[in-house]
């Protein structure tokens, strides 16, 4: 560390890093340029704006296992509204920066490369630049202007300082042109979570409430259109649209200035009010603006921004009564034609629509205003959504996850009754999916046992008398078996088995107790026939053999009475074969069993086949129940 004097108020400067070249005294916001041991006083640097940032000079984090600190900062201003860059120092003395923009954190190095990109007035969103070799896809272009500095820096910025900025992605990574030098400087890096960081020596927001609420106390008592009050979370909001009277103020001079008047009254519910709070993943988030969208296929909805200091903002989106709740993602997911991939998961494209801005209520971070439009395509993997919104200048990605009414009620205290969702949304689960994996997996354990149970029935199975007969043609046939003993109880059951050719075959069973003298009658009726017909096609009609059960028989001794007929006009004597078995398993009742159980999974499937009909009915590319492209 080097320590200079300021040559404006004499107070100890310090730099940390070797390549600092500019410092911004802390007391009396001299700007200095280092030359070698000296310092020249270059004059004053502008007031940093209020923004909601943690952050502050001296602030420490980790990244990828390096403990840094951080020793200056940019404050640019674009359109939207304001982003920081914090220069920052590692044990190791490397210097980087860490860029933080609406709740998002970056981490970036300055990278030299033999060639110099393409001029940034050539530039459009989603085209692709070679970065060492690597192309990077264009996902912002931005015309910013540095607002202020404070701490070291690496270069010489002021107020004023005109910043063309080229944002990149690919997968995690990600890279910025600044087009301000000839040639333009090159950052790589990557989207951080600020979790990962481990940032510790922050700003405490109840020691510096002028870092959520606006240094003006005008902005935060009067609508300049009707009077009415207004309060706002946070200091980095750069709209307000008025609950009272529908204008859309920009808060971000020192008087507030009415930029718009909306269009149309107010003609749809507010279904949770400003400033409701809710808990996402332990972690309070305020509800501070409100927007209705229009898309060009003629639907609408509303968007309701949630804040939270450290984690930044959500989005819960309702329409037709079924509610979203997303967040902006750093990656952009990988897109294949109609296919995109987020996260090991797979998405089909929904539909793609132009959305316009109908009205605004509450604070938003960014200067939003009645009749923005952006190109937008919805891919889906329900319950979860992707949201691609492309404009002009930039193209961002959203992931959401569909969550009931329910569940908006319970997260944000709501009393008041939620609208029945109506239709089907996008991303909205097919109730009949889950309930179909669970009967299939019912139908599964279920038909493993029956069949485990029938095998060991079949295993189990005892034989207690078989014989052979013969019966004649042209006669009445009349035998009875020789008597067999029956244990245990149950059915016994009769096979039967003929040798029949062209000729049919009646069998009379009585099953006699010559003890009690009980009986139990049934009877069996065989056939085969075989033929051509007209077209000298053979063919066969045949039933040899057959199954018929004596119910409830008791342990005893019994004897068969078998009365038989055959064809008369029969040359020969059809010789059948009968069997007697106790505790016989049908397989015919398996098979029945089984059928009957396949019904209920059968009906789910169906079920959740029509159900994305109806979902995909909706969209640009509509499918049938037998598309084998259907999500079920």
């Amino acid at each position: 560390m080097k320590l200079a004097n300021c040559p404006q108020c004499g107070a100890a400067v310090k730099f940390h890093a070797a390549n600092s070249v500019l410092a911004v005294c802390e007391y009396c916001t001299a700007t200095l340029m280092r030359h070698g041991e000296a310092l020249e006083h270059i004059g004053k640097m502008a007031e940093l704006q209020d923004d909601p940032t943690l952050l502050q000079i001296s602030s420490e984090g980790s990244y990828k296992g390096v403990h840094f600190g951080v020793i200056g900062r940019i404050q640019m201003q674009y359109e939207a509204g304001l982003w920081n860059e914090w220069h920052i120092m590692f044990d190791d003395m490397r210097t980087g920066w860490l860029g933080e923009a609406a709740g998002e954190f970056y981490v970036t190095f300055e990278k030299t490369l033999p060639l110099s990109p393409p001029p940034y007035t050539a530039l459009k969103v989603e085209d692709k630049i070679d970065i060492g070799g690597r192309y990077f896809e264009v996902s912002n272009l931005e015309s910013a202007k540095c607002i202020a500095g404070q701490g070291e820096l690496p270069f010489a910025v002021g107020p004023g300082y005109e910043a063309p900025v080229a944002d990149l992605k690919l997968g995690d990574e990600f890279a910025t042109i600044d087009y301000s030098d000839d040639p333009p400087r090159i950052f790589t890096g990557e989207a951080v979570k600020v979790r990962e960081l481990k940032l510790s020596n922050l700003r405490d927001p109840r020691d510096a409430p002028d870092v959520l609420a606006p240094k003006h106390k005008a902005e935060a008592f009067n609508c300049p259109s009707c009077a009415a009050p207004f309060k706002l979370s946070s200091g980095k909001i750069q709209t307000y649209g008025c609950a009272s009277c529908g204008a859309v103020l920009d808060t971000t001079n020192s008087k507030v200035e009415l930029v718009k008047k909306a269009q149309e009254a107010m003609n749809f519910p507010l279904r949770i009010p400003l400033g409701a709070k809710g808990k996402l993943e332990e972690k309070e988030f305020e509800l501070i603006g409100h927007m209705r969208r229009g898309s060009d296929a003629g639907f609408s909805w509303s968007e309701y921004l949630l804040f939270h200091v450290e984690d930044g903002y959500r989005w819960l989106a309702e329409s037709d009564g079924h509610w979203t709740l997303s967040q902006t993602i750093g990656r952009s997911p990988k897109v294949l034609g109609l296919t995109a991939f987020h996260q090991g998961e797979r998405y089909d494209h929904f539909q793609k629509y132009q959305s316009k801005v109908l009205h605004v209520l509450g604070e938003f971070y960014w200067k939003v205003k009645v009749d923005d439009t952006a190109d937008v395509d919805d891919y889906i993997a329900p319950p979860h959504i992707l949201s691609r919104e492309k404009t002009t200048n930039e193209v961002s990605w959203s992931a959401g996850e569909y969550v009931t009414p329910e569940w908006v009620q319970q997260t944000f205290g709501v009393k008041t009754p939620m609208p029945v969702p109506e239709g089907i949304a996008p991303n909205q689960p097919s109730p009949w999916h889950e309930t179909g994996n669970q009967m299939w997996k019912r139908f599964g354990l279920v038909s493993a046992i029956a069949l485990a149970l029938q095998l060991w029935f079949a295993i189990t199975t005892q034989t207690v008398h078989k014989e052979s007969i013969a019966i004649l043609p042209k006669s009445e046939n009349s035998v009875t078996t020789q008597p067999f003993k029956v244990t245990g109880k149950g059915n016994l059951a009769v096979a039967s088995e003929a040798s029949l050719d062209n000729n049919w075959l009646y069998l009379g069973l009585t099953l006699v107790d010559p003890a009690t003298g009980r009986v139990w009658r049934t009877e069996q009726h065989l056939d085969h026939y075989s033929g051509f017909d007209s077209d000298g096609d053979r063919w066969v009609e045949e039933q040899k053999s057959g199954l018929v059960m004596f119910s409830d028989v008791p342990a005893g001794t019994y004897q068969l009475q078998v009365d038989g007929e055959t064809a008369r006009d029969a040359k020969d004597a059809v010789s059948a074969t009968l069997k007697l078995e106790r505790g016989h398993a049908s397989w015919l009742n398996w098979v029945l069993l089984q059928v009957l159980l396949l019904l209920m999974p059968l009906f789910a499937w169906w079920r959740s086949k029509a159900f994305e009909t109806d979902r995909w009915a909706d969209s640009d590319h509509p499918r049938n129940a037998g598309n084998d492209d259907d999500d079920d």
